[in-house]
């Protein structure tokens, strides 16, 4: 080993999760942490500017590249599934919706037995994360790392988006992390100050003076040490070389949907008969790691625009780039100072259901695909999703070699519902575009086109369009089952020293964007930690 060192502490992954737990255990003076982070520092500048996303997921640089075994219900296609591999994670590469889901989530996560998770429970960590920008509010908090707020200067389109669902019937909604989620409004973004929020940034960031934590970007965690039925160390490659961090009291595993269960897998804990394939020792049997995938599966319908602001009339000149860059840099306002998503509907596209089961985000700019940018005419699209898919997939080993990726297989639209829902959402996003104001925007729908009338011929086009809105998560879920690999304290059954925090923890994937449950997790993990150690 070319490195070895001891802390009380080793967080695996410095993502949205792993940053945050990190600062938070790192406030006891008197406990020693170690962050492993496999990407590099988050100081290019398009990290922090919101309207980056774009570029960062294009260029690749700080991505892990995956990419999804072949879907049967995409027709055979594999679908990119973009990671952060970078100080901050997923968190410093997204569009920065700052979604909690519905109240009702969280319940069932308890009803599914993560005891102790319900929406009650889970309500102080979500206002311990967060500062709200937004108007004051009993389920908001005020004093948290991660600011927030509503979009500022909704987009003339946004605003006509907003206003049509309402002209097509539809309520607002003041808050869409308030009371209840259904409606129409601004989306609630990490952005402050024109700059993305991000936990690196927020929580990480102010912690690096303390002498007792450790950050440590450019590893790559190879397997858990594990001895006498407890975790020990963290194996893996450093910068100079094979290396190894032993931790006194707990291994946090917050490397994400993806890596979590792989590295669980690696250090003999899986299936066990599936390992045993690829020659890894079973230390624990629990076929629960790498199942329970789930994801939301969206359709982008992109529609060409009389000239309204979009996001594709700046870029389509020097003169474009050259105002919005002086209004972001002079005034941390304009187009590039908002995320991925202006506006969301959420909306109940099935007879009788309780709460909304689709959400359409409204973006201000258009593309066909991402590979080949934005079109040249104005234009806007709406991004249609199921809240609540039933479909579930797994993540797996394709090899023992470490750095090698996993299988991932989604199996997406498996469950007939969930293509149900889709379609009826491509119905419901018509309607909102043939009515007033948007419709006097709108010249023309350019995907799935008006050939693609009937529900055949929009679930045809589902199949081969579809793709991911990159919120995975499930794959080492916490329950009192005994199919669940964690406990409701995050604690991985039969091993003691080692907990997973992470959006792999999830029960049931949220109505809607996963950033600040996984924020909350964090926050509720780093608390038992402490109680633990205390004993």
């Amino acid at each position: 080993m070319t490195e070895s060192a001891e802390s009380d502490y080793v967080v695996v992954g410095g993502g949205s999760a792993g940053c945050l737990v990190a600062a938070r255990l790192s406030e006891d003076p008197s406990a020693t942490v170690t962050l492993l982070e496999a990407g590099p520092e988050d100081r290019h500048p398009w990290i922090h500017i919101p309207a980056g996303y774009a570029r960062l997921f294009m260029s690749g640089r700080f991505d892990w590249k995956y990419e999804t075994d072949a879907e049967p219900g995409l027709r055979g296609r594999r679908i990119k599934w973009p990671r952060g591999k970078v100080l901050g994670g997923s968190g410093s590469i997204n569009g920065l919706v700052f979604l909690r889901g519905s109240p009702r989530d969280y319940d069932r996560w308890a009803q599914a037995g993560a005891r102790g998770w319900s929406y009650e429970a889970c309500l102080p960590a979500f206002k311990a994360i967060e500062t709200w920008e937004g108007p004051p509010s009993d389920l908001h908090g005020t004093d948290g790392p991660i600011r927030n707020g509503p979009t500022r200067d909704l987009s003339p389109a946004g605003r006509a988006f907003v206003a049509a669902c309402q002209a097509a019937g539809l309520p607002a909604c003041p808050d869409f992390n308030g009371v209840w989620y259904e409606g129409v409004g601004p989306n609630p973004l990490n952005v402050s100050g024109g700059r993305r929020i991000s936990s690196a940034r927020a929580c990480l960031k102010p912690a690096r003076s303390r002498r007792n934590l450790r950050v440590l970007t450019g590893v790559r965690a190879h397997r858990i040490v594990i001895a006498e039925g407890r975790a020990r160390a963290v194996e893996g490659r450093g910068p100079d070389g094979p290396a190894r961090w032993a931790a006194r009291r707990e291994v946090i595993l917050s490397a994400g949907t993806i890596e979590s269960p792989k590295l669980l897998m690696l250090s003999g804990i899986g299936d066990a008969a599936a390992l045993a394939a690829f020659g890894i020792t079973p230390v624990i049997d629990a076929p629960g790691v790498g199942r329970n995938l789930q994801d939301h599966l969206v359709v982008r319908m992109p529609f060409r625009t009389r000239p309204a602001g979009t996001m594709n009339e700046y870029t389509a000149s020097w003169l474009g780039y050259l105002r919005m860059g002086a209004r972001w840099l002079f005034a941390r306002r304009g187009p590039l100072a908002v995320g991925a998503s202006e506006a969301s509907l959420f909306a109940r596209v099935t007879p009788g259901a309780e709460e909304p089961d689709l959400q359409i985000q409204f973006i201000n700019f258009s593309f066909t695909t991402m590979a080949e940018g934005l079109h040249p005419h104005p234009g806007i699209a709406l991004v249609v999703g199921q809240c609540r898919p039933d479909s579930r997939g797994e993540i797996a080993l394709a090899s023992a070699d470490p750095e090698a990726p996993p299988r991932i297989v989604p199996n997406y639209l498996s469950a007939p519902n969930d293509l149900h829902v889709t379609v009826e959402g491509v119905k419901l996003a018509r309607r909102i575009v043939a009515s007033p104001p948007l419709a006097d925007l709108v010249e023309a729908e350019l995907l799935p086109g008006p050939a693609a009338a009937s529900d055949a011929a929009i679930a045809d086009w589902v199949r081969a369009a579809a793709s991911t809105v990159y919120h995975p998560c499930g794959t080492v879920r916490m329950g009192d089952d005994d199919a669940a690999p964690l406990d409701p304290r995050l604690r991985v059954k039969g091993v003691a020293g080692l907990r997973v925090v992470d959006a792999s923890v999830f029960p049931l994937v949220p109505s809607s964007n996963i950033q600040p449950a996984v924020l909350m997790v964090a926050e509720r993990a780093a608390a038992m930690i402490r109680e633990d150690a205390r004993g």
